[in-house]
């Protein structure tokens, strides 16, 4: 990891594009909570192939996962892991440097997403997207504002909806309506203040059902819209 890095920097730097270069460094979203020495439809290949005895866990002889116990402590803050729609299986370190930022050595908690992207190189890059309708419209927006002087990236009014595995969230602001368990259905979405409570402990679903209705509402719109496909519809 780290050496590759430090190759791809030594890289840049002689070929003299080090100082034009926007470089976005994160991780995959989630801890993997899959044990496969343990359980699953490789069990019996990789004991075969592998020993996990505690002399030999983590040389070449071994073949180490997380676990979902060591998962939900890899993401300490949050709730669940990898294949959840909760903030433990979304949520991604995200590390960027370049000439393009402004303040440097700064953490920030703004809420960005992966379709963020794109917008972003295109802006740097100083070219547009197509916008003739020949491809679907970008979702993101650039996150130049953020990295040049700190603004946010989306109002209170942007939403990010999806749909994985038969879990889904929708969210718009600081409200995050999701689900936790397997299949989807919409009386198991649970309301949270994700600015408040990012550890999602405490279920507004009650204390606010106007803005759970009002999210239900948006959430249907957005799923057609993007063309999610819900089993009640085949």
């Amino acid at each position: 990891g780290s050496e590759m890095c430090i190759r791809d920097r030594d890289y840049l730097k002689s070929r003299g594009l080090y100082e034009n270069t926007l470089i976005v460094f994160m991780s995959d979203n989630g801890p993997a909570a899959e044990d496969f020495y343990n359980r699953g439809s490789y069990v019996d290949y990789v004991r075969a192939h592998y020993d996990n005895t505690y002399e030999t866990m983590g040389t070449q002889r071994s073949f180490v996962s997380y676990g979902p116990q060591w998962a939900e402590a890899g993401s300490p803050a949050f709730s669940r892991h990898k294949g959840y729609t909760r903030e433990g299986g979304i949520s991604a370190p995200f590390i960027v440097t370049g000439p393009q930022l402004g303040p440097r050595g700064v953490r920030s908690h703004t809420y960005l997403t992966l379709m963020d992207l794109a917008p972003t190189f295109l802006e740097v890059a100083r070219t547009e997207y197509p916008a003739d309708g020949s491809v679907y419209p970008l979702l993101g927006e650039s996150m130049l504002p953020l990295l040049t002087d700190g603004s946010p990236v989306h109002d209170d009014d942007y939403i990010t909806t999806l749909y994985h595995g038969g879990r889904a969230f929708i969210r718009q602001g600081r409200w995050k309506l999701v689900t936790l368990e397997r299949p989807f259905d919409e009386s198991g979405f649970q309301l949270f203040d994700v600015v408040a409570d990012p550890g999602e402990t405490n279920d507004l679903s009650e204390a606010k059902p106007e803005k759970r209705a009002e999210l239900i509402k948006l959430w249907r719109a957005e799923r057609k819209k993007l063309g999610i496909i819900l089993p009640g519809d085949l």
